[in-house]
């Protein structure tokens, strides 16, 4: 009943034409958000439209993140696709990008997360890098990049993979829908005096007290510096802007892990401890330490 609805609401949108592939990308983005306004599934694009390239999917994100920005606020970017083993697994050439909106940001200390918040919670250790300043340019190199670079900060990414039929779900079904974007915690600036020192942290999640991940700084494209000035420049060809006190992460450093109800803490080295819960429906708060 609801591919029969979506046909419908398809043949609306491009004036009762049957050939939806050539619809515009703002279009695509108001099928995607009456879809997920009422509840359903994201839809796979690719499903849709034998076309879908990556040109086309990020004008598609582009349009939905328009349609959404002026109520939600734009916080940063985020990376995916960084490690050769989820590029083979979506059949994607490269890295990609998406944005992080503003109201998704929580505190990375001691906060609950409510799954009631979520359609399908995910949880992904990452590292992050706030913007001292603008960036108008290209970057010429990592150390060109480095004076642009407040901080690095240790943050846990809380992607909503609330997608429709995820067995055939491809990489440019993710870009066009903005690479699942939610929410994310933000723990405090790592106390790390030269930033090439960020490859050597690892990182060890725990669900009350049982490890269930673990992850190298380095498995987010071999470099969080090389990673990070692909992403910026990435950007910058997008025509995106890069602002003052956003927020760039730059991939998962271990598995994509399932949102389960728990306590948790995410242990990067002896840097910074960031403890959260996820609750199922409940209210109750958790405790963070450095």
């Amino acid at each position: 009943m609801r591919e029969i609805w979506l046909a419908c609401c398809l043949a609306v949108l491009v004036g009762g034409s049957a050939v939806a592939a050539d619809m515009s990308a703002e279009g695509w983005a108001e099928v995607i958000l009456k879809e997920t306004d009422g509840g359903a599934p994201i839809p796979l694009l690719s499903g849709y439209v034998p076309r879908l390239d990556e040109k086309l999917a990020y004008a598609i994100q582009g349009a939905l993140v328009d349609a959404q920005a002026r109520e939600r606020g734009v916080g940063g970017y985020k990376a995916a696709f960084t490690s050769p083993a989820s590029r083979e697994r979506f059949g994607m050439d490269g890295p990609a990008s998406g944005v992080l909106f503003a109201d998704g940001a929580r505190s990375g200390d001691g906060v609950g997360i409510n799954l009631t918040d979520f359609h399908q919670l995910m949880l992904e250790t990452e590292i992050g890098f706030i913007l001292r300043s603008a960036i108008t340019r290209q970057m010429r190199s990592v150390d060109d990049l480095k004076t642009y670079v407040r901080a690095a900060v240790p943050v846990i990414e809380l992607p909503d993979l609330n997608f429709a039929d995820p067995a055939n779900l491809r990489g440019l079904d993710i870009v066009a829908t903005n690479i699942a974007a939610a929410s994310y915690l933000v723990g405090p600036p790592l106390r790390i005096y030269d930033l090439e020192k960020v490859n050597a942290i690892e990182v060890v999640l725990e669900r009350d007290d049982a490890e269930i991940d673990r992850g190298a700084a380095r498995n987010a494209g071999g470099d969080q510096l090389e990673t990070l000035l692909w992403l910026v420049n990435h950007l910058q060809a997008l025509g995106q802007p890069l602002e003052e006190g956003y927020l760039l992460i730059t991939g998962a450093l271990g598995k994509v892990n399932p949102g389960l109800p728990g306590r948790y803490s995410a242990h990067y080295g002896d840097l910074w401890t960031m403890r959260f819960q996820v609750l199922d429906g409940r209210a109750d708060k958790a405790g963070g330490s450095p």
